[in-house]
């Protein structure tokens, strides 16, 4: 697990991917600044949650597909010829910058977003920042392990990039849409899950909430992207 520590804290795109949810705070806090808080949560929306959610994709096909990228996969294997050690390990660390990523996120902005919001007649609480950052941490660990599933499959970052992006944007967006079919995918337990830790008034939602069945479709979500990508990378003769 060192060396995946290491290869995140030297490398250039988790920095660049931390970067850009810090520019996605600040905007939103300038914004607040000038127009107030709004009554849809969307400064937490989009300056938290969103930039969050996307930085935990790139960062979960980032890791799995480096190795790929710099054609360094077989040296890795010829140091460890465990291959679903190197699988997990490589998934701790992504898991790991994920939720720093995202808990650093909430605790940048509580001050920010309460202190732009003060001179306005709707302020931004301390408590719903934080409760966004659970919120959102608890959805951007089942998705960093999605796109380092999808990576994974991919054996590529731009592969697993825009297959991760396809996927979660438009392919499920849409089946969600459909009924019956759409309580099961992964944006709608998603929602779920996110409601009941934040709440109807700051998700702006009114979900019928099933959590123990968010939960579970969550969690074999999770086990058929890690099965389905570890299959393949023990299988796969690497170039």
């Amino acid at each position: 697990m060192r060396p995946e520590l290491r290869k995140l804290s030297v490398l250039p795109t988790p920095r660049w991917t931390a970067a850009a949810v810090l520019v996605a705070i600040l905007i939103a806090t300038v914004v607040v600044a000038f127009k107030g808080a709004g009554r849809d949560s969307l400064a937490l929306t989009f300056g938290v949650g969103v930039p969050t959610y996307i930085a935990s994709i790139v960062i979960g096909v980032w890791m799995a597909g480096l190795e790929y990228g710099q054609k360094t996969m077989k040296r890795t294997l010829t140091r460890n010829p465990n291959r679903l050690e190197v699988v997990f390990s490589k998934l701790a660390v992504a898991i790991l910058a994920a939720t720093a990523l995202t808990v650093g996120a909430a605790l940048v902005a509580t001050p920010l977003f309460a202190l732009a919001s003060s001179g306005h007649d709707l302020t931004i609480p301390a408590a719903d920042t934080i409760k966004v950052g659970l919120g959102s941490l608890a959805n951007n660990i089942v998705y960093v392990i999605a796109g380092f599933s999808l990576g994974l499959v991919t054996r590529s970052m731009a592969g697993g990039m825009t297959l991760a992006l396809g996927f979660f944007f438009v392919i499920d967006s849409l089946l969600t849409a459909i009924p019956k079919v759409g309580d099961f995918m992964l944006s709608a337990v998603s929602g779920e899950i996110f409601q009941e830790i934040v709440g109807k008034d700051i998700a702006g939602t009114d979900l019928e909430v099933k959590i123990v069945q968010a939960v579970s479709i969550t969690v074999l979500w999770v086990v058929a992207f890690v099965a389905l990508s570890s299959a393949r990378f023990l299988r796969t003769d690497i170039d």
